[in-house]
C-alpha cells in the first residue's frame, strides 16, 4: 500500500506565497535546504530566513498534512476499509518523527544569469520496504487467525498492519550514503526556487522514500 508519494506535491503551496526585495536573502543551495528543512525535518528556521511570516508557514505545513492524511484515508478507502482519525493521526506523528531524523546538504554546481543548479544530498529509508513487511506481517497473523467473517479478518489485518507501520517508523534509521536530487533553480521575487515546484516535490519524495 503505497500511501505517501503524493502528497509532498504540495511544496508549491509554500513557495507561491513568499516574496522579498534586493538582492536574494540566500543564495539557491540554502534556498533548496530551506524548503527541505521545512518539509522533511519540521524546521522552520531556514524558510524563516527567506521572509516567510510565520502564519503563512503554518497554513503551509497545514496544506501538507491534510494532503497527505486525504492521501492515508483514500488508499484504505480502496481496500474498502477507514482508518480511525487516532490512529491516522499516531500514523503521521510516527512518520513525521522518523523523516526528522534525516540528514540533509546542498550545493551550487552552477549559477549564472539568474539561473542556478543545485544538487541535494539527503539520506533516507526504504518506505516501500517497510510497508510491505508491515502488511506481510499483518497477513500472516490474520491468515492463523480465527475470525467469524471476512470482514471480520478484514479489519483485523488493516488494524494490525497500521500498527505495524507505525512501530516500523518509530524504530527506522535513515540510510548512512544519500540520495541525490538535481535541482534547477531561478530567482523570483528576489528569491531563489525550484524552477519547477512540482518536478522538485516528486523526486524529493521519491528520494526520501529511498527510490533511486
Amino acid at each position: 500500500m503505497k500511501k505517501f508519494l503524493p502528497a509532498l506535491s504540495c511544496i508549491c503551496l509554500c513557495i507561491a506565497i513568499l516574496s522579498g526585495c534586493g538582492e536574494p536573502r540566500m543564495d539557491a543551495a540554502k534556498s533548496v535546504k530551506a524548503i527541505y528543512d521545512l518539509y522533511i525535518l519540521g524546521d522552520k528556521s531556514g524558510i524563516l530566513s527567506l521572509g516567510m511570516a510565520e502564519e503563512d508557514i503554518t497554513a503551509a505545513q497545514q496544506a501538507y498534512s491534510d494532503s497527505l492524511k486525504e492521501t492515508i484515508r483514500a488508499n484504505f478507502s480502496a481496500s474498502g476499509q477507514k482508518i480511525e482519525e487516532a490512529v491516522l493521526d499516531e500514523l503521521c506523528v510516527a512518520r513525521k518523527k522518523a523523516l526528522a531524523k534525516m540528514e540533509a546538504s546542498a550545493e551550487i554546481l552552477e549559477e549564472a544569469d539568474g539561473k542556478a543548479t543545485v544538487l541535494l544530498h539527503t539520506t533516507y529509508f526504504n518506505e516501500s520496504s517497510l510497508d510491505e513487511e508491515a502488511f506481510y506481517n499483518a497477513k500472516e497473523m490474520a491468515q492463523q487467525g480465527d475470525f467469524d467473517t471476512i470482514k471480520e479478518q478484514q479489519a483485523y489485518l488493516m488494524d494490525t498492519y497500521t500498527q505495524n507501520l507505525i512501530e516500523s517508523y518509530e524504530k527506522v534509521s535513515p540510510s548512512e550514503d544519500t540520495h541525490d536530487i538535481q535541482v534547477e533553480c531561478v530567482i523570483q521575487n528576489k528569491i531563489w526556487v525550484p524552477a519547477n515546484m512540482s518536478s522538485f516535490g516528486g523526486d524529493l519524495a521519491a528520494a526520501i522514500a529511498g527510490q533511486p
